[in-house]
């Protein structure tokens, strides 16, 4: 059984030599002992030590700009996609917070389904502050109130060879990896797996960072979010109509003026989610970037050690 782990990168080598090795020593013992890794170097502006990558069996896929972690991934798949037969294709993040170890249950699980679905790791225990653990909780539910889905996993999953053609033409893995995946409707399931911690440094994703990261999510339903908030704030005119008639019926004054700006403001509410729907709407029927057929634009070079 042949496997490859797809990395993103920007400027994390350290974390990455740390990486490898424990990768090795990890899947060295079991039958997943056929891997390769490829690093797509998301334009680092940090030199690789390549001594320290020689007698791994490794692949680094430079691209010529820097794009971000879901982007970078969407170019490894597509990448793997046209150029590579193997039977497990594994995304996981290069700084030691998916944990090589989960590697042999998640591809025990995924090749005991018989390469139907792809398997993400879900988290069921996470090592963050309090203040971003409260604001992971306001973003999940904020998921659900726009979406109508749940997203409980990241990146790091196992693809069966028979799904990645599939997921390589999902326009929507460009903008945010699972959030493409989940819309898709391709087959998936999650595996409760404890977060691990950083090798070294810190992250590069700061809080701005991670908030565009989780509105690329909610991008992917742009469609869906659009129409709900449409309902809701009609359901919110209405709502307001009623609680002005009771007033009116048990109240002998209301003042007219603050009736017109409430309304005004609904009103504004409502044309501006009708303007957002129409003009989503009508973007469906533009040509959508596949990364399966553009990904060549953003790769520089590939080197093998």
């Amino acid at each position: 059984m042949k496997i490859t782990i797809v990395t993103p990168l920007f400027n994390d080598w350290d974390c990455l030599y740390q990486l490898i090795e424990q990768i090795r020593l990890v899947l060295t013992p079991t039958k997943y002992n056929d891997y390769r890794i490829l690093v797509v170097d998301d334009c680092s502006s940090l030199e690789v030590e390549k001594d320290k990558l020689k007698g791994h069996p490794i692949e680094v896929l430079h691209l010529n700009k820097n794009l971000g972690h879901q982007k970078a991934i969407a170019i490894g798949l597509s990448y793997l996609n046209a150029h590579s037969n193997d039977d497990f294709f594994v995304v996981m993040d290069s700084d030691g917070e998916d944990k090589p170890e989960h590697l042999p249950i998640l591809l025990d699980e995924a090749s005991g389904n018989g390469g139907k679905e792809i398997l993400f790791a879900r988290r069921t225990k996470r090592k963050e502050s309090f203040l971003f653990k409260i604001f992971y909780k306001i973003y999940k539910y904020a998921f659900i109130f726009l979406t109508g889905k749940v997203i409980n996993f990241g990146n790091f999953s196992v693809i069966p060879k028979k799904l990645l053609d599939k997921v390589t033409h999902v326009s929507d893995i460009w903008n945010h990896y699972p959030g493409g995946i989940i819309r898709s409707r391709l087959l998936y399931k999650s595996v409760g797996l404890e977060r691990g911690t950083r090798y070294t440094g810190k992250s590069k994703m700061n809080y701005t960072s991670l908030v565009i990261h989780g509105l690329s999510a909610v991008a992917v339903y742009i469609d869906t979010v659009s129409v709900r908030l449409l309902i809701a704030i009609s359901s919110l005119i209405l709502v307001a109509i009623a609680g002005i008639i009771t007033v009116f019926i048990y109240s002998s004054y209301i003042p007219s003026w603050a009736v017109l700006i409430f309304f005004g403001i609904l009103m504004q509410a409502f044309l501006s989610a009708l303007i957002l729907v129409f003009t989503v709407l009508s973007y469906r029927v533009n040509f959508n970037f596949l990364p399966a057929a553009h990904f060549q634009d953003y790769v520089e070079s590939v080197e093998k050690f």
